[in-house]
């Protein structure tokens, strides 16, 4: 299993690529071709079956991360695919199984359920908090548009971190590290032009001018089933 990662190393790693620029090239954007397995091309969102490990937001984050949300819309609507709903945003803290097709992962999540429930009863989840602030909104991957987050301190770091090697006692992550954000939009699966390449960077880069506080609760950390990147559902609190 990983060792967990200094909060010194996590600010040296984020800071490479979170920066206050949108990084997207200067020509047309053409996204990751894997986008396609969340979203259609017609931007509908598409089946995507799994399960996941979640800080469900509280209603005053949900409600600022919606604005964000809706003015990108209203100003490069043909930047995105469908938009996501409100009421589904999280920040993930730890990914399990995902898959297009249902009988892909459906043994790995009926093994993954049970494998936490017996994680939880040897190491209880305590109520706390996990103060976090919002750093820049970034290019993830060229499949989607994400606010990072970054913890407070390093003590809110390592709090975040406990919680995550917990769960990879479940199932090892595929990618090493955590980098904790909160999705606000997928791309255009079919790409976009240079001229809205150049207004989505300057409403970014707007955007970015600003931060705010988010502030994550483990009695609203929530094991979730996911049918699509636009429907979740809670199965049960980790505390």
């Amino acid at each position: 299993m990983p060792d967990m990662e200094a909060y010194s190393d996590f600010l040296t790693r984020t800071g490479e690529f979170e920066k206050p620029e949108l990084a997207m090239g200067d020509g047309d954007f053409h996204p990751h071709a894997e986008l396609g397995a969340k979203c259609r091309p017609d931007g509908t969102f598409g089946e995507f079956f799994g399960d996941t490990v979640v800080f469900e937001l509280k209603h005053k984050a949900k409600e600022k991360f919606a604005e964000i949300i809706e003015e990108l819309y209203a100003k490069v609507p043909e930047c995105f695919s469908e938009k996501i709903n409100a009421g589904t945003l999280h920040m993930t803290l730890h990914d399990l199984s995902a898959s297009e097709n249902l009988g892909e992962v459906a043994a790995d999540v009926f093994n993954n359920e049970i494998k936490l429930i017996e994680v939880l009863k040897e190491n209880p989840i305590e109520i706390k908090t996990v103060k976090m602030k919002t750093n820049f909104i970034i290019n993830m991957v060229s499949k989607s548009l994400v606010m990072a987050l970054v913890p407070e301190d390093e003590e809110e770091w390592n709090k975040l971190q406990t919680l995550y090697s917990l769960i990879n006692q479940v199932k090892v992550c595929p990618y090493p590290f955590l980098t904790p954000h909160v999705t606000l939009a997928y791309f255009n699966t079919n790409g976009f032009g240079e001229k809205s390449v150049r207004k989505l960077k300057k409403i970014v880069e707007k955007m970015n001018e600003k931060s705010f506080e988010v502030t994550l609760h483990t009695n609203k950390l929530y094991y979730q089933h996911f049918r699509s990147m636009n429907d979740y559902t809670n199965i049960f609190p980790l505390a």
